[in-house]
């Protein structure tokens, strides 16, 4: 399941799953993801879930900003709107979170380790 982790000093230390149609994120104790900073708006980002119907693809996660005095930023862009993907940054105020998609961690290969012509010294090919 999909997941949206708190990040301090690259260090997580919160972690909210995306198990909702929408999910809000503000300085609203009410928001589902609560950040008592006022340099966040009381109702300022939401995380949309949109199932396939039928259920036979993975859903999609889009984050909206709500019109909000600071804005949302996503890998450092400023966004209105944004179709997560696995590994996204999310910049709300002064706090940053990342988008988990394990379905899509899941899938992503496996590198293969390679042995170079120097001793002891290893690589990939990505």
């Amino acid at each position: 399941m999909a997941a949206i982790v708190q990040l301090h000093e690259g260090v997580v230390i919160k972690k909210f799953t995306l198990d909702k149609p929408l999910i809000r994120i503000g300085r609203d104790p009410e928001s589902d993801i609560f950040i008592d900073d006022k340099v966040v708006s009381l109702e300022h980002a939401v995380v949309e879930v949109a199932n396939e119907p039928g259920g036979k693809k993975k859903p999609s996660y889009t984050i909206r900003d709500l019109g909000s005095t600071n804005n949302t930023f996503v890998n450092d862009k400023e966004i209105t709107a944004h179709q997560l993907l696995n590994d996204d940054l999310i910049r709300v105020g002064w706090n940053t979170f990342k988008f988990i998609d394990d379905v899509e961690r899941k899938a992503e290969k496996t590198l293969k380790i390679h042995k170079s012509w120097i001793p002891r010294v290893y690589y990939t090919k990505e």
